[in-house]
């Protein structure tokens, strides 16, 4: 239990870094799948052989989590704690932990836009299939916030931890 004006140790403050970076972009992610989904389950519906396409750019927003994954693991090997280690870490290493963890968070939301982009891809490619290419790049472009948020939270961790 914390005494009156101490500051929480590096050990919660890594925990709830990564935290913060699976749960942020689960988020993100979860809202971009169900919005690219739900065009998916009406274009399956007009037609089955929709499905594989349709499959294809649902999946694109699952990335950002995964991202998130990769970083709240790097923080617990970082820090030990996949070891098992619980001793002192430093209030800075936590709160390296905490910055990472909402640079890829936060970034993951850049899922919503993704799954809105594939929606609509979903719709044009059930239209025309020779579409997809198109729709797949169209969607990626999202993507680039999340690398760029995954790019700064490895690098916060490998030269902040």
């Amino acid at each position: 239990m914390l005494g009156r004006g101490e500051l929480m140790d590096g050990v919660s403050l890594a925990m709830i870094g990564a935290g913060l970076a699976i749960g942020i972009a689960a988020i993100g992610s979860g809202l971009g799948i169900g919005i690219a989904g739900a065009a998916a389950a009406g274009a399956v519906a007009e037609n089955k052989n929709n499905f594989k396409n349709s499959l294809i750019l649902e999946l694109l927003p699952q990335t950002q989590v995964i991202y998130g994954l990769i970083v709240a693991f790097l923080i617990l090997f970082f820090t030990g704690l996949f070891s098992g280690a619980t001793e002192v870490l430093p209030e800075k290493a936590g709160f390296v932990a905490i910055g990472a963890g909402l640079a890829v968070g936060l970034s993951g939301l850049s899922a919503i836009g993704q799954g809105i982009t594939c929606a609509g891809g979903i719709g044009a490619v059930s239209k025309d299939p020779s579409l997809l290419t198109q729709n797949i790049v169209f969607g990626a472009m999202s993507e680039i916030a999340a690398v760029f948020g995954l790019a700064v939270s490895i690098l916060m961790i490998l030269f902040g931890i």
